[in-house]
């Protein structure tokens, strides 16, 4: 039985009332979302919290997750990098 933690994800991002993917998981614990995409833990925390390190395939198994479009998800990743503080060199 899936989660019941992914349908409010689900219809906050249809009603863009989250505001990146790291908010997802202040909902549903990335542990979960791991066990879900059969992913490693500190892989998979690495990339949601490093956005640019997210692969075209865990934007889709989180689409699936999510149950909604992938590019969706992807909108998300972009909104956390966006708010990145930049690196100073």
């Amino acid at each position: 039985m899936k989660d019941p933690r992914y349908f409010a994800i689900k219809s906050l991002i249809e009603t863009k009332r989250i505001n990146g993917l790291k908010d997802v998981f202040t909902i549903i614990p990335l542990s979960v979302v791991r066990v879900d995409m059969k992913a490693n833990y500190s892989t998979l925390r690495k990339r949601v919290y490093n956005g640019d390190s997210l692969t075209l395939k865990d934007f889709r198994l989180m689409g699936d997750l999510f149950e909604v479009d992938p590019v969706e998800v992807f909108r998300l990743a972009i909104l956390d990098v966006k708010n990145m503080p930049a690196k100073s060199l």
